[in-house]
């Protein structure tokens, strides 16, 4: 019983995110036609009456010293794919790691020492990236220590370099020079 009470919990949890940080993400409303959204600190959904029928850019945030993350994400409420992307404003040049949403249709949960990374329904590699591993990155989360770490670790699904500000996820661009030009309007000293 009390295992149901944590997938409860965590459904709770992603459809609260979701909904949080985008109006339509987890809309029981079918679309029927393609629109984008804009949103605040760069925000970016994309939506289509195909699959995936929502792919989004979530808000940007400043990790300080010029390092930009932001969390990209295909799918419905807590299913899907998502990565999150580490931008270096000055170099123009970043990192990103991440894989399936752990949910209906998902692969297993990944695992250390028997016990799984991503626990919670709705969650995903990149919440635990950012969760667990982002905080002990030595001098901060530079997209370098990031690739390194994430290329480390047996459970990141998939990881890369980003080596231009556009990125590109099922054909929707998403531009993260945007989150540079919100929080470094003058260029990274």
């Amino acid at each position: 019983m009390k295992a149901q009470g944590l997938v409860a919990m965590g459904i709770g949890i992603g459809v609260s995110v979701m909904a949080a940080s985008g109006a339509l993400a987890c809309s029981p409303i079918e679309p029927t036609r393609a629109e984008v959204h804009r949103g605040e600190q760069c925000a970016l959904t994309h939506i289509q009456p195909q699959n995936p029928q929502f792919v989004r850019a979530l808000e940007a945030r400043d990790l300080g010293g010029g390092i930009v993350r932001q969390v990209i994400h295909n799918g419905i409420c807590g299913s899907g794919e998502r990565i999150v992307t580490y931008f270096d404003c000055a170099t123009r040049t970043g990192a990103w790691l991440g894989g399936p949403v752990n949910g209906h249709d998902a692969p297993p949960a990944p695992l250390i020492g028997g016990a799984p990374v991503v626990s919670i329904e709705g969650y995903g590699i990149d919440d635990a990236f950012m969760e667990i591993e982002e905080r002990r990155l030595q001098g901060g989360p530079r997209p370098e220590a990031v690739l390194a770490r994430a290329q480390a670790l047996p459970w990141v699904a998939q990881s890369g370099p980003i080596q231009s500000p556009r990125m590109v996820m099922d054909g929707k661009r998403f531009d993260l020079n945007c989150g540079c030009k919100l929080f470094y309007p003058g260029g990274v000293n």
